[in-house]
């Protein structure tokens, strides 16, 4: 029989193996999130700039609710873009580190309104400045 006593110690054990699997997921999906919003490796084939930018805004969700009004997307390899983080970057001030090599980026800005969003690309060879947490970049800061 479970006393009062024993009970208190399994949920107390429970809830902190409970937060400690939270913290993991929310850590890793860090990453997944920047990764669905800025890496396209190998670059999806489109017509040009703005078909590009209106395909991938749609596949990757960022044009609901409402048209994300500026997004980029790096045309690098994952583990490229996960290594400005350590060997491959420099670090620039707290956990923002700028890449060390430039990337294809294509940077795409909203021109319509809910629910007709439609964007405009542009390609251009930048270096990418990132925010890393457990050496993973987790979010784009700017392109420089």
């Amino acid at each position: 029989m479970i006393t009062t006593k024993g009970s208190c110690w399994l949920l107390l054990r429970l809830a902190i193996l409970l937060v400690v699997l939270l913290v993991q997921s929310s850590e890793g999906a860090s990453y997944r999130d920047f990764a669905n919003r800025h890496i396209d490796y190998p670059k999806t084939a489109a017509n040009n700039h703005n078909a590009y930018c209106n395909l991938m805004m749609a596949r990757r969700g960022l044009n609901r609710p409402v048209c994300k009004p500026t997004n980029t997307f790096i045309n690098g390899s994952p583990r490229s873009v996960q290594a400005i983080c350590g060997s491959g970057g420099t670090r620039f001030r707290g956990n923002l580190y700028t890449s060390r090599r430039r990337f294809r980026v294509v940077v795409c800005r909203s021109t319509g309104r809910f629910p007709n969003c439609n964007y405009r690309g542009r390609a251009q060879s930048k270096r990418v400045r990132v925010g890393c947490r457990n050496r993973l970049p987790v979010h784009l800061d700017r392109l420089v």
